[in-house]
Order: C-alpha cells, then sequence, then structure tokens
C-alpha cells in the first residue's frame, strides 16, 4: 500500500513538474511599425511625393512652418527604419523600377500578394525585351528579399516573421502601382 501511494505521489509530483515546465512564448510582431516603415519606403521608391520647386511661394512657407514643428521631426523618426544597406537597396529599387516602369504601363508587371513581382503578359515582347523583363523581375525580387531581412533586422523581428514583412509591403506595393 505504501508503495502505491509512492507512486502516487511522484506521479503527482512529476506530472506538476511538467506542467509548470511548459512555458509558451509569444512572439511580438510590431505590425504597426512594419506597415509605417513599408509605407515610407514604398513611397521613397516609387517616388508618391512631388518635392516643391525653390520658386514656389508655398513651398517657402511649408519649409518655414515646418521648422517651427520640431515635433513632426520626433514622430517620423520613430518608424524611421534605416542603414547603410537599407538606403543602398532602396537606390537600387529605385533604378529598377525605373527600367521596369514601361512594363508595368503595359500590364507585363504584376504586383503579388507575397511581396514580389512576376510576368503578367509577355506578349508583343521580342525574344531580347523577355529576357530584359525577366532579369528585371528577378533583380527587383532579390532586392526585395533583402529588404524585408534588413528590415526585419534592423525592427529586430525573428526572421522567421519575414513572410509577414513581404506580406504587409505588398499591400504598400499594389497601392503604388495603382
Amino acid at each position: 500500500m505504501k508503495k502505491d501511494r509512492k507512486w502516487g505521489w511522484i506521479l503527482l509530483f512529476s506530472s506538476a513538474a511538467f506542467l509548470f515546465a511548459c512555458v509558451t512564448v509569444n512572439i511580438y510582431f510590431p505590425a504597426e511599425k512594419v506597415e509605417s516603415v513599408a509605407g515610407e519606403i514604398v513611397e521613397d521608391v516609387r517616388g508618391g511625393k512631388e518635392t516643391p520647386s525653390k520658386g514656389d511661394k508655398s513651398s517657402r512657407w511649408g519649409r518655414r512652418l515646418l521648422a517651427l514643428l520640431d515635433s513632426t521631426a520626433w514622430a517620423q523618426d520613430a518608424t524611421t527604419v534605416s542603414n547603410p544597406t537599407i538606403r543602398a537597396l532602396k537606390e537600387k529599387l529605385k533604378t529598377n523600377y525605373q527600367q521596369m516602369k514601361p512594363f508595368y504601363q503595359k500590364g507585363m508587371v504584376k504586383e503579388g500578394s507575397n511581396g514580389y513581382v512576376s510576368a503578367d503578359k509577355a506578349e508583343g515582347l521580342n525574344l531580347k525585351e523577355k529576357r530584359e523583363l525577366t532579369s528585371l523581375i528577378d533583380a527587383e525580387n532579390q532586392y526585395r528579399k533583402q529588404l524585408y531581412e534588413e528590415v526585419a533586422r534592423a525592427l529586430k523581428i525573428e526572421p522567421s516573421q519575414i513572410n509577414k514583412i513581404a506580406d504587409i509591403f505588398a499591400k504598400e506595393w499594389q497601392k503604388s502601382v495603382r
């Protein structure tokens, strides 16, 4: 009888120890921050905002007003993610986009919901143009992959979450070509 009790206590304690040893790790994903960063980067790459000319009187007043409102710079800085690698990738993406623009305009490039581009309709292109389009798409996707990885690193997001970053960027890329 004592042996049964002994095994009962051992079983009870080992079960309790097992339950307390199970730890749930929640991985925080800063979706809002990634959305903000994605919007900013896509705008930089695709040229969403035009800069006013120096002779424009309204732009001079706007610059003066912005100089007085220093708090906006702090708010923007909180969501800005930049390092030399990200800046270099943004420049590569800008250059690549300028070369791909005619293909976008002809509907031959499609923005995927996964954050990458693909060829959509290549009818009417000769062999050289098809190779050029394929090369541009491959380069674009490689730059984007590197960008997502670098954004994850800068925001201290687990590498396993890069697909989530790509999905968020996909929405911004799609908005920019509408």
